[in-house]
């Protein structure tokens, strides 16, 4: 974000002027910024921040999961899964277990209040999802998904 605050304030370089990925860059990180800061504040009155409600809503998809498992489906490391896991516990929504298989092995599953929480939150995230999204019609969601998923591979 820094990075655009200064190119905002001052004239871009040549080699950035004009150039469609640079612009398409710009706007995915507006966007997610935009996009972040909306979802903190539909869940700020439970004390979550959206790194803690990714992993309930991940929990709460798949079931009981290797702490790895999470870290790689959410894109972050293992020392952020291990911090985001202390504090759900403390919050009572989450629990670690150990896998039955593999000692070396730590799953994570929600508790029943985490349940309770998800199930209360998801009407009210997807109505604001679709609340936010509603400028777009089904077809360009679908194509937004389809090239989002692209770009990531």
């Amino acid at each position: 974000m820094f990075l655009f605050l200064i190119i905002k304030e001052k004239k871009m370089p040549a080699k950035t002027e004009n150039n469609l990925s640079f612009e398409l860059w710009q706007e995915l990180s507006n966007t997610y910024e935009f996009i972040d800061k909306s979802h903190a504040k539909r869940i700020a009155h439970l004390n979550l921040t959206n790194p803690q409600f990714n992993v309930l809503i991940t929990l709460y998809k798949n079931g009981l999961m290797p702490l790895s498992s999470i870290s790689k489906e959410l894109n972050v490391t293992g020392a952020n899964i291990t911090c985001i896991m202390d504090n759900l516990q403390k919050l009572n929504f989450a629990e670690r277990l150990p896998s039955s298989h593999d000692r070396r092995i730590i799953n994570a599953g929600l508790t029943n209040e985490g349940k309770t929480i998800v199930k209360k939150l998801t009407p009210l995230y997807l109505k604001t999802i679709e609340e936010e999204t509603k400028n777009l019609t089904n077809d360009e969601k679908r194509t937004l998904v389809e090239l989002l998923a692209k770009l990531k591979n």
